[in-house]
């Protein structure tokens, strides 16, 4: 089912839904299109908007945002363990262009990304913030959060990152 046509457009609807709500602006209607026309949409909504990133107010609410569509994958999916939170991350990012995969100290490398080509640095720093709260909720790790060593829209071959633990309010966007 998660790799279905339907669902990918589903599940691209819902992220649209959940970064126009968070950055104040009306979604586009993508589930009416193929698949890879409404992941073109997508690319070229955030692109837009977080072209010269977001301000701290946006972020943080696309993270809250994000963290409550992870909290419900995980619900939905009946996600019970590391791994198969895992799997679903990898399977869920497959979905829209991005092959992502965890290593063994539960490090993330996203080696290909559809946004990449049309990402500036600043738009990709802000819109990991996605990232960051859907991967927590579905990994059910609320007291982390991801940390990017290198990223592709910087000039590296790969994005690599890390969730880790924050004891104090961490800068959403450097």
């Amino acid at each position: 089912m998660i790799h279905s046509p339907l669902f990918r457009r589903i599940q691209l609807q819902l992220l649209m839904n959940l970064t126009a709500r968070a950055l104040g602006e009306r979604p586009v209607r993508l589930w009416t299109h193929s698949n890879a026309e409404a992941l073109r949409l997508y690319a070229a909504f955030t692109a837009q908007h977080l072209h010269d990133g977001a301000d701290e107010v946006r972020l943080q609410r696309m993270n809250n945002e994000a963290l409550k569509m992870g909290r419900l994958l995980r619900r939905v999916f009946w996600i019970g363990s590391r791994s198969r939170a895992q799997r679903l991350v990898v399977a869920l990012y497959r979905n829209i262009g991005i092959q992502v995969s965890f290593t063994a100290d539960d490090r993330l490398c996203f080696n290909r990304c559809y946004f990449s080509s049309c990402y500036t640095p600043a738009a990709c720093r802000a819109a990991s913030m996605l990232d960051d709260g859907i991967i927590r909720g579905i990994t059910r790790q609320p007291a982390c959060h991801l940390s990017f060593a290198q990223r592709i829209t910087e000039g590296c071959s790969c994005c690599e990152a890390s969730l880790r633990k924050t004891t104090h309010k961490q800068d959403i966007c450097p």
